[in-house]
């Protein structure tokens, strides 16, 4: 019985949850208007994150890096495509939980096939990471598109604002713990890993925990590290998208000769056996490194403000 909720009713009922969303969005469609434009965006966004003292300077960086290239018109866009189907800050951060929910479903799902022939059996299961991937790519654009809609349509606010941290940690987690109950992190030697995954959900409540301890105590202003949600989202991505492409791959090759497997046997042999290791030690290190930097970035600050009170 619980088997069959969690295979069959789990996903069906959250795909159920996601057409509500829309259809409340539909029918309650936005009046046209117009934008500010994406410069007067980016401009907006660096003075709601403490930089308007120093915009110009930040707005000349940023149009360099892939924040600024990359990013940041992708969720502009998308926040102008999302307002056109009538869909509030608050349905789109609803969105990207459900589809956190279906990303631990997919996983838990797709691991059914880690243990299984490796050249015949794991295969179609693997491919589904493929998937997997682009789906948490998604997540990581819409997590900037609901914050997106609100500052174009001005109407930003205290209570979206936690919503939507709210919202980011659940999925922080749920795209980590999917690894536990599954072979993905046992090693074919015995070697289990799940600390490490524990250990990260660790680092990465205390570093955005620090983040709004340190908004709270009045330092508005922040310094991003390499350990921002963007950053794991496509370190994800990637071993996911390894793990896909290489069971796809094998796959399709199968399906055409199942003699030419071979081929694949060293490198798809090591994708399946090391993938998530390296995932889960790559995102250990990152995060260790950017709670040490981010706390003596805070601690120094804090110092600072201290040292004005007693003046």
């Amino acid at each position: 019985m619980t088997k069959i909720i969690f295979e069959i009713v789990f996903p069906l009922v959250l795909l159920g949850i996601l057409i509500i969303i829309f259809i409340i969005g539909i029918s309650k469609k936005y009046p046209k208007q117009e934008f500010m434009s994406l410069d007067e965006f980016i401009k907006d966004w660096l003075n709601d994150h403490g930089q308007a003292h120093k915009q110009e300077e930040q707005f000349a960086k940023m149009k360099k890096d892939p924040a600024g290239k990359i990013y940041m018109p992708i969720t502009y866009h998308g926040a102008k495509i999302f307002i056109k189907w009538g869909l509030t800050p608050n349905l789109v951060s609803f969105i990207n939980l459900i589809l956190s929910f279906l990303i631990f479903y997919g996983v838990i799902m797709a691991s059914k096939g880690h243990t299984l022939d490796l050249f015949s059996d794991q295969l179609g299961y693997g491919s589904l990471f493929f998937g997997l991937a682009a789906l948490v790519l998604v997540t990581g654009i819409i997590d900037g598109i609901d914050g997106s809609i609100a500052r174009l349509l001005d109407i930003k606010s205290k209570s979206g604002g936690w919503l939507d941290n709210v919202i980011d940690r659940v999925s922080d987690t749920l795209m980590l713990v999917c690894l536990v109950p599954t072979n993905l992190v046992v090693l074919s030697n015995g070697f289990d890993f799940a600390w490490m995954v524990w250990t990260n959900i660790l680092l990465i409540f205390i570093y955005e925990y620090m983040r709004a301890r340190h908004e709270g105590l009045g330092l508005h202003e922040t310094k991003p590290f390499i350990g921002e949600r963007i950053t794991r989202i496509l370190l994800i991505t990637t071993f996911f998208a390894l793990y896909g492409t290489s069971s796809l791959v094998v796959l399709l090759t199968h399906l055409i000769n199942p003699d030419a497997t071979e081929i694949w046997s060293a490198s798809h042999e090591w994708v399946v056996n090391w993938t998530m290791l390296i995932y889960q030690i790559s995102l250990l290190g990152i995060m260790t490194l950017s709670v040490i930097l981010f706390a003596r970035y805070i601690w120094k600050n804090l110092k600072k403000l201290d040292k004005i009170k007693r003046e």
